[in-house]
């Protein structure tokens, strides 16, 4: 059973390392550009992981992510229920088609918040702006959006998107357009798919979305390669 002298020990042990870092920062005599803004998001991250995990039993989905419009289109694949929140918030353009919101987003019920935002916004096909974090070596990181390919609720499977052009284009899809982003090529390299908590999604940006053709070539890389 861990006990509270435990985790004042870590909590010391991580100061020291933390010090130590900065102390080698410090002695540098050179330390180039890059090295510099490693080390500033290294830090950055930290504080914002740790704020992160203090608020993660109290986090919420923010109603700022409740979509302004539904396409007649999405509408249309919706299941019945989830239609029906839709109908309960929503006014149809006679003119597009298209569903606009037409209540205060905070009076929609948390519940039904919960269901335009995860069948709508957090749906498969879309991209969203994650904070990858500080990560190991090649590992990816920062801001980057990410295709979802997977919603498991409180977790999201997704494919990281960069707009570098890769070094293994095997291992990649490449991805010419996603709508609603600014228009530039983008990769996916299927081995860095990976499991991300909702806190990490920056619902302040905006989400775009990519072909059912891009979905259908991501899984035949993945079966090509034999990743599971």
């Amino acid at each position: 059973m861990i006990k509270t002298g435990d985790v004042m020990n870590n909590l010391i042990a991580c100061h020291n390392a933390l010090q130590r870092h900065l102390d080698e920062i410090t002695a540098a005599t050179v330390l180039d550009e890059e090295s510099l803004m490693l080390r500033d998001e290294y830090f950055r991250w930290i504080t914002l992981k740790t704020e992160l995990i203090s608020n993660e039993k109290s986090y919420v989905l923010p109603y700022g992510a409740i979509p302004n419009k539904v396409s007649s289109y999405l509408y249309s694949y919706l299941y019945k229920d989830k239609k029906a929140v839709v109908d309960k918030h929503y006014r149809k353009d006679d003119a597009t088609g298209d569903f606009i919101i037409n209540v205060n987003k905070k009076a929609v019920p948390a519940d039904e918040a919960e269901t335009l935002i995860h069948s709508i916004v957090l749906r498969r096909g879309n991209a969203a702006w994650v904070n990858f974090g500080f990560n190991v070596g090649r590992e990816f990181r920062g801001k980057h959006p990410a295709l979802i390919l997977k919603n498991a609720k409180d977790t999201l499977i997704v494919l990281p998107l960069s707009s570098q052009p890769p070094i293994y284009p095997d291992l990649n899809v490449q991805i010419d357009k996603v709508f609603g982003l600014p228009l530039r090529k983008r990769w996916g390299n299927i081995l860095r798919i990976v499991p991300i908590s909702l806190l990490r999604i920056d619902f302040d940006s905006p989400v775009g979305s990519v072909k059912n053709d891009i979905l259908k070539e991501i899984s035949a890389k993945i079966e090509l390669h034999g990743i599971k």
